[in-house]
């Protein structure tokens, strides 16, 4: 009874989990696509 409870919670965790993920990362990843250009003064530390 208790694995079967157990499975069940950790079934419905991992699905919560993924859905936050999902929920977090789409409306940055726009973001993903800008790449700034990197300052003269930064450039000079490489």
């Amino acid at each position: 009874m208790f694995k079967k409870i157990r499975k069940s919670l950790l079934t419905y965790l991992a699905s919560m989990i993924t859905l936050v993920a999902f929920t977090a990362v789409s409306p940055h990843s726009i973001w993903i696509l800008y790449e700034p250009d990197i300052p003269d003064a930064l450039k000079k530390t490489y």
